[in-house]
């Protein structure tokens, strides 16, 4: 059944108008240039019905009211646990299906080494000593990384382009990306992001969106965990350093 939305409808009428000129030019007027006009918008018409099938099914604001309610509750949870910590952003073989970032609940100034998958719980345990819990959730870059076709390898040039393929692609929230790789840190640049982002208690454990999207294709890339070292905006920039751990 067919999608009510103007392309199925602009698509239906040419069809209709195409194939009514065209049975026209045959049957009674014998005009070719009639019969070319009905050619032309039989074809206009078969590529707007193609179209229609690039619109979701979800309407894109609904989509920004679901985020937004999600941003919204893990700030206050991040905000009632009084947590200062920042997020590692693991790999889906350390967190089963899919990257994930783990927020660790008690520091001690070391950074805490993930090495085993962690258990698919809301409240999940990386080590033997009693304080050695953190929370596992899913964030803005897990489903990000889903959209991409396949996991793109440990080089600097395949996380550029799987960055790229999101950011100016599939998400169209940025003009390019350029990323580099040095000595344990990934440094990626971001030209003209259009996207906004928060200065809250969650964005300084977090992170920006564009930075968790960046940490998690990141950590599928070298399949290892990540942490975001730094990020700023300056002159129609974002730029983002991320630290390789383990």
């Amino acid at each position: 059944m067919l999608r009510r939305n103007s392309y199925s409808w602009t698509g239906l009428g040419l069809l209709v108008a195409g194939i009514v000129f065209l049975s026209a030019s045959f049957f009674i007027f014998h005009a070719s240039w009639l019969a070319a006009l009905g050619i032309c918008l039989i074809i206009m018409s078969f590529i707007l019905l193609a179209l229609r099938k690039a619109i979701p099914n979800i309407p894109p604001e609904v989509c920004s009211l679901l985020l937004e309610t999600g941003v919204d509750n893990m700030a206050a949870l991040i905000e009632e646990l009084g947590i200062r910590t920042k997020a590692i952003y693991i790999p889906s073989s350390l967190s089963n299906k899919y990257p994930r970032a783990f927020i660790p609940l008690h520091s001690n100034g070391s950074t805490p080494q993930i090495t085993r998958a962690l258990p698919q719980r809301l409240i999940a345990r990386y080590g033997s000593d009693p304080e050695d819990i953190g929370l596992l959730i899913s964030t803005i870059g897990s489903a990000a990384t889903g959209m991409l076709e396949t996991k793109p390898g440990a080089t600097s040039n395949e996380l550029e382009s799987a960055l790229t393929s999101l950011f100016t692609g599939r998400l169209g929230i940025a003009d390019g990306t350029r990323v580099t790789y040095q000595n344990n840190h990934i440094e990626i640049e971001i030209n003209k992001p259009r996207l906004e982002t928060d200065t809250d208690l969650s964005h300084q454990c977090l992170g920006g969106p564009l930075a968790t999207i960046a940490a998690s294709v990141a950590a599928e890339s070298w399949d290892k965990p990540m942490q975001i070292a730094q990020e700023e905006q300056r002159k129609g920039k974002y730029y983002i350093e991320l630290e390789v751990l383990g």
